[in-house]
């Protein structure tokens, strides 16, 4: 009783630890990225429910607006996943055999912070923390990456119960499909953690220019996914088409607000090892 006591205290004291380490990256890596502005713009109110039901529709209803490009780059995303879906238990048997407890543990400690609870802890306190000191970037890169969470963990969770694909460690196989059964082993595609990882992802990477930040946003959200599949809770075709799903759901709730300030005019400043610059736009 103690020991399991131990252990779920040591898995919390973990995830706080996670939580403000991140926390800590990003509030390094946003304040060169500071607005300031005078209206209140993304704000959780009234505007920002209705803004936020306006981009949901938008990222349901934008496949029907595709171009080429767009129809190129979702063919090859399924054929990407179809691909993985054959090799599946190929992939998933070597991995059990290759697994070592040093690092599962670390994969375990990884695959935390993919949770929705981790990410939309993360949005909130960039919100707030943009309240506290008046900054128009981390209120609009928290609500943002809020919208994107949410989003996209009603659609994967809407495919996983309309799909019901066998988890890994069922063990009824990867072809195994059970649509509208509940229970967690038939939620296996596509992983929430990859679409809510690489849906934050996007959105940290599409609100700053910093490399760095891009970099570090979709190498965790990799490792997340990656992890998933680790722990045997998610086939590989689960996470590369979850981490596809999550990115579009990023870059195009991006997209949505793009351009969009009350302001009728902004300064921001830039200050990078290889760029030094301040920049003023007017709107009229």
């Amino acid at each position: 009783m103690n020991q399991k006591k131990n252990s779920e205290l040591k898995e919390r004291y973990h995830s706080v630890c996670k939580f403000l380490f991140i926390s800590l990256i990003f509030l390094i890596c946003f304040s060169n990225l500071y607005s300031q502005d005078n209206y209140k713009n993304y704000r959780i109110n009234k505007y920002f429910l209705n803004n936020m039901k306006d981009d949901f529709v938008g990222v349901i209803s934008s496949p029907g607006k595709w171009n080429k490009k767009d129809v190129f780059g979702f063919t090859a995303v399924i054929g990407g996943g179809l691909l993985l879906y054959v090799l599946d238990e190929d992939i998933h048997q070597w991995i059990l055999e290759n697994r070592e407890e040093s690092t599962e543990n670390v994969s375990r400690f990884i695959s935390d912070f993919g949770h929705g609870l981790f990410i939309g802890g993360l949005a909130l306190s960039l919100y707030t923390l943009g309240e506290i000191v008046d900054n128009y970037s981390f209120r609009k890169t928290g609500l943002l990456c809020l919208e994107s969470w949410l989003t996209a963990g009603i659609l994967a969770l809407s495919l996983k119960t309309i799909l019901g694909r066998a988890r890994p460690y069922a063990g009824k196989g990867s072809m195994v499909f059970n649509p509208f059964h509940s229970g967690s082993e038939n939620h296996s595609f596509p992983s929430g953690h990859a679409v809510s990882a690489f849906a934050a992802a996007a959105v940290f990477a599409d609100q700053t220019d910093m490399l760095f930040l891009d970099i570090l946003s979709y190498s965790l959200a990799g490792a997340v996914a990656l992890s998933r599949v680790y722990n045997d809770q998610h086939w590989t075709s689960d996470i590369f088409i979850g981490a596809a799903l999550g990115y579009f759901i990023g870059k195009k709730i991006c997209a949505l607000n793009q351009g969009y300030t009350n302001k009728r005019y902004s300064m921001n400043f830039s200050l990078t090892p290889a760029y030094q610059g301040l920049t003023i736009s007017f709107r009229f």
